[in-house]
């Protein structure tokens, strides 16, 4: 044994201090990262752990005579219990889940009583240490079952590498502490130098996988964004013609594999020119705005929503029939007649629709459908407009 602990002799102190600045560091650029953008909380609370995490490892080598030690100790217990809440709460708020105070507060309760109960009342750092511990452990556990479900396809692939990452250390952590408190057999156990370099090479490891993580799911959201930016319409949020076409082939096929039915609704807003030509481009982005906010009210999971370009509109409606689909393009098309759009101080604009309607056969495919609802609604222009029409 003397020969397997020689070969795992290092300077610890050095290693923490180490540590403790690679975290530091890694904290302030993802602190960077996170004041670019103002609602990126998760980056935030991400770098507090790292930081946190950091000041714990710091102050983890000194050793000083009392009421100093006291201090040192109480700092490097409740930073480490701190730094464990942010990084919860960083992937909490990255995967929008909801805050549990209650757990955070579960977390903080492990290193608070540690001081109080192993560092003032019944000093013991045995004891200190292990309560400390099974918070972490905790915090562990809660992590990984986080990392379980992650809120978009794109970042399956970094959440299912972090767990591996977190439930190897888990299995590390547990081991180093289950023998410190000799709940090992005695074969399974080894000196006390032994599990601190191996836990501290690993802590080293875990950390840098769990700062590579995080840069990587920052970087994988931005990049989502964009995407998400390229399929959505600037001015009305709404999905745009490209997006449209990412959304609806694979809706209409499990649709279609479901012989669910499909109707489209295609919306022109009349004379929307002259609005344009008479009150001025800014009008007329305010009457596109308002107009798109009233066809969300359309809005659930079984439909979807696109500005294919100008003033033109299109809803796609699963699990409906063309009776149903002329019914709600009815009372949608009388809605938006008893509307007004503010476009100036003191001065509204009132203006109507025109809807064309066309149920989608089984065998037809989506651009086929496109021009019949096209034509429907070229049928409701010729009639008049401000009306709904068949093809």
């Amino acid at each position: 044994m003397d020969g397997i602990n020689s070969k795992f002799s290092i300077d610890i102190v050095t290693l923490a201090l180490t540590r403790g600045m690679m975290q530091m560091m890694l904290g302030g650029l993802l602190l960077y990262l996170g004041g670019r953008h103002r609602n990126d909380m998760a980056a935030r609370w991400w770098a507090f752990g790292f930081l946190f995490n950091g000041i714990s490892l710091f102050v983890y080598p000194f050793n000083f005579q009392e009421p100093w030690q006291l201090i040192i100790n109480t700092i490097n217990h409740l930073t480490i219990g701190l730094a464990s809440v942010f990084f919860l709460m960083g992937f909490w708020q990255f995967n929008r889940q909801p805050i549990k105070p209650w757990l955070l507060i579960l977390l903080m309760a492990f290193p608070i009583t540690s001081i109080i109960a192993w560092e003032i009342l019944w000093p013991a750092a045995r004891y200190r240490v292990l309560c400390t511990a099974i918070g972490q452990v905790l915090y562990l556990f809660l992590l990984q079952q986080t990392l379980s479900t992650p809120i978009r396809t794109e970042f399956a692939r970094i959440y299912q590498r972090l767990r591996y990452a977190v439930i190897i250390y888990l299995v590390v952590y547990v081991l180093s502490y289950a023998s410190i408190a000799e709940l090992l057999p005695t074969t399974a156990r080894q000196s006390l130098d032994y599990h601190r370099v191996v836990f501290s090479v690993s802590s080293l490891l875990y950390m840098l996988t769990l700062a590579v993580g995080c840069l990587a799911l920052k970087f994988a959201s931005l990049a989502a964004q964009n995407s998400d930016l390229a399929m959505r319409d600037w001015l009305t949020e709404l999905l745009n013609r490209r997006g449209f076409f990412a959304a609806i082939e694979p809706a209409t096929q499990t649709a279609k594999s479901n012989h669910s039915s499909i109707s489209l609704l295609s919306i022109d807003i009349d004379y929307f020119k002259k609005i344009n030509d008479v009150e001025g481009h800014a009008a007329g982005d305010l009457v596109l705005q308002n107009f798109a906010k009233k066809l969300m009210s359309l809005n659930n999971d079984n439909r979807l929503i696109a500005r294919m370009g100008g003033e033109e509109f299109l809803v796609t409606l699963f699990d409906t029939s063309e009776a149903e689909a002329l019914l709600l393009a009815e009372n949608f098309r009388q809605q938006v007649e008893q509307m007004s759009v503010n476009v100036k101080q003191q001065k509204s604009i009132k203006f109507t629709i025109s809807i064309g309607v066309y149920q989608v056969p089984q065998q037809e495919n989506i651009e086929q459908a496109l021009a019949h609802v096209d034509d429907a609604l070229y049928a409701a222009k010729r009639k008049g407009r401000n009306q709904v029409s068949l093809p």
